[in-house]
């Protein structure tokens, strides 16, 4: 019965996002994100894409008239005050799996599209899971880039003032030192954050910040609060195309601020 709900729940809401898609929308940039990028195996199927279907959206996207463009190149816009081009697409990664580098890199070369990665910095070349360093040059001299995404992959407004700025501050400094080159931006794990919390990260020296929630990116738009779309595995190519378009905006936003009034039921966080 459960199954039987669902799947009338999604296709609901994919019926929801068509309309939706006809509608006019505001012109400028899409960020969209991925985490791991592998095989069926252990794990929630909408925690990983599979590698068919991470191929096929990157082939839409080369046929479907959308530039995309690093994340640095979009800071850089929106710093000059320039305009932001509807048709331009930025694509990150979280964690930084080394599923990264074995699925979802070579594809990523062959339509020479450059990625941004944030790396769980206490991760990255100790756990066989994660990306190594000699994985991670090989990457970078394809046009890929790398961020910060703590070091321990923790929920930044769970904490205290002074651990939070400490998972912030210290994955900077790590990444410096791994890629050997400023880091540039960051990103809050399970998107997860406050204004003390952001403080931290506009200090550190970012020039970005990437959020969980979902919308355009237009000339204007705070460069610590970057809107993304999350692309799961159970989306269909149909569901991808959609959220590149923005129809599925209006859902990610309503379920995350669900899931933040849950926590704050939950663990009495501050608001």
């Amino acid at each position: 019965m459960r199954r039987i709900l669902s799947t009338i729940f999604r296709s609901g809401l994919r019926t929801m996002a068509t309309l939706r898609s006809y509608l006019p929308g505001p012109s400028g940039a899409r960020i969209i994100t991925y985490h791991s990028v592998r095989p069926d195996g252990p794990g929630s199927r909408s925690s990983y894409v599979h590698p068919v279907d991470f191929a096929a959206q990157m082939a839409w996207l080369a046929s479907s008239g959308y530039q995309v463009v690093p994340l640095s190149q979009l800071a850089q816009q929106l710093a000059a005050g320039r305009p932001v081009p509807g048709n331009w697409a930025c694509i990150t990664f979280d964690d930084g799996y080394a599923d990264n580098y074995v699925h979802a890199f070579p594809v990523l070369k062959a339509h020479r599209f450059p990625a941004t990665i944030f790396l769980v910095t206490g991760k990255i070349n100790r756990d066989p899971l994660f990306l190594t360093y000699q994985q991670m040059e090989e990457m970078r001299s394809h046009g890929t880039e790398f961020g910060a995404h703590t070091v321990d992959h923790v929920s930044l407004s769970s904490l205290s003032p002074d651990e939070a700025r400490q998972q912030v501050v210290t994955s900077k400094a790590q990444l410096e030192a791994m890629a050997g080159q400023p880091a540039l931006h960051f990103c809050y794990p399970f998107g997860h954050y406050n204004e003390t919390v952001e403080g931290f990260v506009r200090t550190a020296g970012f020039q970005t910040c990437c959020t969980e929630q979902a919308g355009v990116i237009q000339t204007g738009a705070d460069p610590f609060r970057l809107r993304r779309a999350g692309v799961l595995g159970t989306d269909t190519l149909r569901d991808f195309r959609l959220k590149v378009q923005g129809a599925y905006d209006w859902w990610i936003n309503a379920y995350m601020h669900l899931e933040e009034q849950r926590r704050r039921r939950r663990g009495g966080l501050p608001a």
